[in-house]
């Protein structure tokens, strides 16, 4: 029967690795996943800004070429994509949006 994991042993570098590795990469599909969500609903900054934060941070780390860092940039496409987006849109409808928010303010 084997031994069970314990971090820090003498040649689990290899684990520690792997271990950090499919770590990020989770936080880079999270974050891709977050980003694609935010771009269909077009009302969500929250969504964008928190899929920016999980592919930076899923970008710290893994080296060039994996399918993480592939994901977290791709992340970071969409998210920025978004960004763009949703500023073309509020310049172009600001009007309607403040008539918006006119009614809303009379309403309550």
């Amino acid at each position: 029967m084997t031994e069970p994991y314990k971090p820090g042993e003498i040649g689990t570098d290899v684990l520690d690795r792997a271990y950090q590795q499919g770590r990020r990469a989770g936080l880079a599909t999270a974050a891709l996943a977050m980003s694609i969500v935010a771009f269909i609903s077009l009302l969500g900054v929250e969504k964008a800004v928190l899929a920016a934060v999980l592919a930076v941070v899923s970008l710290r780390g893994l080296s060039p070429g994996t399918r993480g860092r592939r994901l977290g940039l791709a992340a970071l496409v969409i998210v920025g994509l978004y960004a763009v987006t949703f500023i073309v849109v509020v310049v172009a409808f600001h009007e309607k949006f403040a008539r918006l928010f006119h009614l809303l303010q009379q309403l309550g």
